[in-house]
């Protein structure tokens, strides 16, 4: 056999070899073992076949579009219309909203319109078309009051019936919804004279009404008899020696210190400066003439003697019964035989009529004594000249009766922030 022929018949057995399959284990031709294939490519490239959207020819029921129907809601124009919860939108100026794409059934509604009751129900939807009309029901034409006081906290009756409190001076009170009529107002709060007043109201009528509390000037005042009592104290201080008996007249002496809230009267109404000093501590300071912020049934304080006879002058021409300060006696008397009525709140020192003099009691008057002429002058606490009584003290209220005939004195001109003042009435049968 030739070479080429040779040549010939290797090429034609390596054709045949290539297209041979060969058995998973077995040899190729090179020699090598054939690998078997994996069990997860073999799934894999099973699962791999062709998908095609197919349209179905007997269509299920769920495939089956859901018919709808419209629903016209009619209710007067400007209505709000709600729908299960949702905004609907507004009635139209014909009178009617349409809704569309509704499923039948039953449904929510919601209705509410201006000048009528709000609508709350269920309306029943039906193929292909339901109209429904909002049975709304009209509110009642009524009228208001605007109330307005001069005073905060003010409480406003209505024919007998609380209607609420008023906020700060100036701040409107609005009732509302009354019906048309005539109403009795009333107004009260604590320390003014009651304020009354008649009101006619008309449907659809808004009426101001403008409340000029008027305070009560008068303070609350104990009586005092007549009677004697020992004044002083052998075993106190040496001005408190001796102790003597003395006689007073009738008079009454006010419950409390005179509070910021009278005194602020008295300045409003007469320019008198309001109280004042230097290094005064914030709940005693006032800002022009406004006491300090929840300190109205306090004590004034910061006045001086002459503030506090300016005060009883004025408190005299404005109620006609003559006010005064009390003189030591009065003071020491009322201390001791009715404190426990007193309704202070301050415990501050308080102004006397009477000037001072350390020796008085080795002289004094045994009935309804004043105080000597003039006072001596002294020197206490670094200041120096004449001055004028003053009673109480930063004391407890269950030992007034025993620190009751303690004395001390301070300059007539002068305030400071722990002397307050209370007053005296003249008795009067009539």
């Amino acid at each position: 056999m030739s070479c080429k022929q040779s040549r010939f018949i290797l090429i034609i057995l390596y054709a045949f070899m290539a297209f041979t399959v060969v058995p998973a284990g077995a040899q190729n031709p090179t020699g090598r073992d054939v690998p078997k294939p994996k069990k997860s490519a073999v799934k894999k490239a099973s699962a791999k076949k062709p998908t095609r959207k197919t349209a179905s020819a007997h269509p299920t029921a769920t495939s089956k579009a859901v018919e709808s129907a419209d629903l016209t809601v009619i209710a007067p124009p400007g209505a709000l219309i709600e729908l299960d919860g949702k905004n609907q939108g507004l009635i139209g100026a014909q009178g009617q909203l349409v809704l569309t794409s509704i499923l039948p059934g039953k449904h929510q509604l919601s209705v509410r319109a201006e000048g009528y009751q709000s609508w709350n129900g269920t309306v029943t939807v039906q193929l292909p078309a339901t109209s429904f009309e909002v049975p709304l029901i009209k509110k009642a034409v009524t009228g208001r009051f605007t109330v307005y006081s001069n005073e905060p906290g003010t409480e406003v009756f209505l024919d007998g019936k609380s209607f609420g409190i008023t906020g700060f001076a100036g701040e409107p009170l609005p009732i509302e919804e009354l019906k048309a009529g005539r109403y009795e107002l009333r107004a009260v709060k604590e320390g003014f004279k009651p304020w009354r007043g008649t009101q006619d109201l008309t449907a659809g009528e808004t009426v101001t009404i403008k409340i000029e509390l008027q305070p009560i000037l008068d303070p609350e005042m104990i009586r005092i008899p007549a009677g004697d009592f020992t004044m002083g104290n052998n075993r106190g201080p040496r001005d408190a020696r001796p102790a003597h008996p003395v006689f007073v007249d009738e008079f009454e002496i006010s419950r409390s210190e005179i509070t910021n809230r009278l005194y602020k009267y008295f300045i409003d109404a007469t320019g008198h400066p309001a109280p004042s000093g230097v290094d005064v501590p914030a709940p005693y300071r006032w800002e022009g003439n406004n006491y300090p912020i929840a300190q109205a049934d306090q004590p004034v304080v910061l006045v001086s003697w002459e503030d506090a006879v300016a005060f009883c002058r004025w408190l005299s021409e404005q109620t006609g019964k003559r006010y005064r300060l009390p003189t030591e006696a009065e003071w020491e008397k009322a201390a001791r035989s009715a404190s426990s009525q007193y309704s202070s709140a301050g415990n501050v020192w308080e102004w006397c009529f009477d000037w001072y003099d350390p020796d008085y009691y080795n002289r004094s008057e045994r009935i309804n004594p004043t105080g000597p002429p003039r006072g001596k002058k002294v020197k206490l606490g670094g200041l120096e000249g004449e001055m004028r009584v003053i009673r109480g003290g930063t004391f407890g209220r269950a030992s007034l009766p025993l620190s009751a005939a303690d004395r001390n004195a301070y300059p007539p001109k002068q305030g400071r922030f722990d002397i307050g003042f209370r007053v005296v009435r003249d008795f009067s049968k009539n």
